[in-house]
Order: structure tokens, then sequence, then C-alpha cells
């Protein structure tokens, strides 16, 4: 979205990006981002980011702005910015709960919030992470118990390194990939460590790209994710969007990613002043781009 020329998780002369997922990779000429963002992103893309710590005031262009845990995963944030004539936050990619590898999401009031809808229809009622983490385990234990190797699917940032995290608190070992072991150097490098990594871990934790149909695993195969097999998710569900409005109290919701028209046409039912828009799309400037 653009907003005033300021580009948030889109392309822009100045741009904000919320966290390290590549569909949320912007360019810039300076590109806003906490510093966990920054290193992670490091990894696969160049672009001089400026660093801003979680609730440090800043000018973004000629705005002031802060920004805030977003919760998704480590170094996820959301902005807020004062614009001259209302206020507004934008959240990318959020979550209301806690996770074990994601600062605690933080929420403040704004004129206009601009919100994912990556499960924003009903049917999206995921267990808390703590109900779910429950599940991970009796599955890997039940697994193991029938003497079969427990193999996890998931995104190689962020969730990846959450199960690796749960994993190692319940004292399993893991067999995982370069890249999964990479982006979790850079998470020890912020406080979050791992000591379960393992060649001959008795778990095994793949990227969910790895080119295995879905709807063919194995009982002993697991594919962790809010669309995968056992609900595990870092993006709010529907009742944690609506957790998440209630808390903000804005004037005008703009929803984005997913299911936004579904979502936006449910919040207009609730009596919200709400509309879906595109990714890209430039807010007061009557125009997409």
């Amino acid at each position: 979205m653009i907003i005033e020329g300021i580009g948030l998780d889109s392309s822009a002369k100045v741009a904000f990006q919320s966290h390290a997922h590549t569909d949320h990779f912007v360019s810039g000429n300076i590109i806003f981002s906490t510093k966990a963002t920054k290193f992670l992103s490091h990894l696969k893309k160049g672009g001089f980011y400026k660093v801003v710590p979680f609730r440090k005031k800043f000018y973004i262009g000629d705005y002031k702005a802060k920004l805030y845990p977003a919760g998704h995963m480590l170094g996820s944030a959301q902005i807020y910015i004062e614009f001259d004539e209302f206020s507004l936050l934008y959240t990318g990619d959020v979550k209301w709960f806690k996770l074990r590898t994601a600062e605690k999401s933080r929420f403040r009031k704004a004129d206009v919030l601009v919100i994912e809808a990556t499960f924003g229809v009903p049917m999206y009622n995921f267990p808390s992470p703590k109900e779910a983490e429950k599940k991970l385990i009796a599955f890997v234990e039940s697994t193991l118990d029938r003497g079969k190797t427990p193999t996890l699917y998931a995104n190689q940032i962020g969730k990846a390194q959450e199960i690796l995290k749960i994993l190692d608190v319940h004292g399993y070992t893991v067999k995982t990939s370069r890249n999964i072991i990479k982006v979790a150097k850079i998470y020890e490098k912020f406080g979050i460590k791992f000591g379960n990594i393992d060649n001959n871990g008795e778990v095994v934790l793949r990227g969910f790209r790895t080119p295995k149909p879905r709807n063919s695993l194995s009982p002993h195969e697991l594919y962790v994710s809010g669309f995968g097999n056992l609900k595990l998710s870092n993006h709010a569900d529907f009742w944690e969007l609506m957790r998440i409005i209630e808390k903000v109290k804005p004037e005008k919701i703009y929803a984005v990613y997913g299911y936004a028209k579904e979502f936006a046409k449910i919040l207009n039912g609730f009596g919200y002043d709400a509309a879906a828009i595109e990714k890209d799309y430039c807010l007061y400037c009557h125009k997409n781009i």
C-alpha cells in the first residue's frame, strides 16, 4: 500500500517493511524496519535498511511514526503514523496470541486501521498456540512410540524456528535443513537459543516447499500451518482479528491480503466502515499503482 508517497509493504522511495517473509519484501532508497527484519531479509536480498527500535518515535517521510510488535515472527512490526488529519495503524501480518519466538504483539488506538485478512472469515478458528503445541508434542510422542520418525513440514522462515523452539523446550532433537539452520542462527543473535539441532535428530523438520504433495502425507508426517494439518499459525484467525479491531477502535478499516473482500463485508455487517484494498493500492490517491 502507498500513502503520501510512503510504501507500506510496497516498494517506494521511502518504504516500510513489516517482516522478513519474501511476499513482503520491498525496495526503495530507504527501507524502515526492525533490526531482526533487516538481518533476516539480508539472507535473500540487499537494500539500505534504516533500523528502528520498537516504540521509538521517528520520521518516515514528513510524518511522525512508531513501530509496535506484530507477533507474527521475530522482528515483525506494525507501523503507526501521525498524518496531518488522522492517525493510521498498518499491521502487516499479525498475531494476537504470543508465540515462543516472536515479540508479543501490542496494539494502539488509531483513526484508520489497515489490517491483514489472510484468515478473515469465521471458518478460521485456530487453537491457541499453547493448545497447538500440545497437539504437536502428542503427534511426535505417538509417532516415536510406533517406531517411526516424525517428519514436520513448515515455512522455513519463522514457523520452522517456532517448531524448533517448541521441540527444544520439550527435549526433542531435530534434524533439519541448512536454510532453516541459517535462519535459526540469526534468531540466536536476538536471544532465541536452540540447543537441539542434530544430524541424528529424533524429529525431521523440512521446508513446506519440499516437493511432496500436501495431500499425500503419511501417518508420521505433519504439515504445520494455518492451511495445514496442524493449525499452529503465526497469523491471526478471524476471531483474533476481531479482537485487534476492538482494541484499535478505528473509524475506518481497510482489509488487505487473503479474504479481504469477505472480511470487509463482514465488518460492514457489524457496523464498521470497512473496505478491501489490493496490496499495492494507493490510499487516498484515488488510483491503483
